[in-house]
């Protein structure tokens, strides 16, 4: 029974070459471009998905922000990081789970907590077409 579980999950590739990251990001309104010179352009990201260390968790007031990125496949995360620039975020640093699957790519962003939380607390951005209805789960490891 385990084998025939863990064949069922084995289709979720992670990690994301360098090459296949450069393009463009969606969820909703919020963009996300990534240029091949290491830049980044942000639009309409939801201010609490790492962005802001509010005490209000309903404070998520879209900004628009710019920066760097890279791919970090060699770490345990494997995953892209944004690097935010002049002050647009509390932070020096956001993260993202890579999971491809079903010829979708998807940037699982841990919104708020710890990361062994529930599927609600990601935010996902896709490359491509976002799918009608998600599986919440996706953005967890198996």
């Amino acid at each position: 029974m385990l084998g025939t579980s863990l064949v069922a999950c084995s289709d979720t590739r992670y990690g994301l070459p360098r090459g296949e990251a450069v393009g463009s990001w969606r969820s909703g309104d919020t963009r996300l471009e990534l240029a091949d010179d290491g830049t980044f352009e942000a639009t309409a990201w939801p201010s609490d998905v790492q962005c802001s260390l509010d005490d209000d968790p309903h404070a998520d007031d879209p900004i628009d922000f710019s920066g760097t990125w890279m791919v970090d496949n060699e770490g345990t995360n494997r995953d892209l990081v944004l690097h935010p620039g002049d002050g647009a975020c509390e932070t020096s640093r956001i993260t993202s789970d890579v999971r491809r699957d079903d010829g979708l790519a998807r940037l699982c962003v841990h919104a708020r907590g710890s990361l062994s939380g529930p599927a609600e607390n990601f935010f996902t951005l896709y490359q491509g077409d976002p799918p009608e209805t998600e599986d919440p789960d996706r953005c967890l490891n198996y």
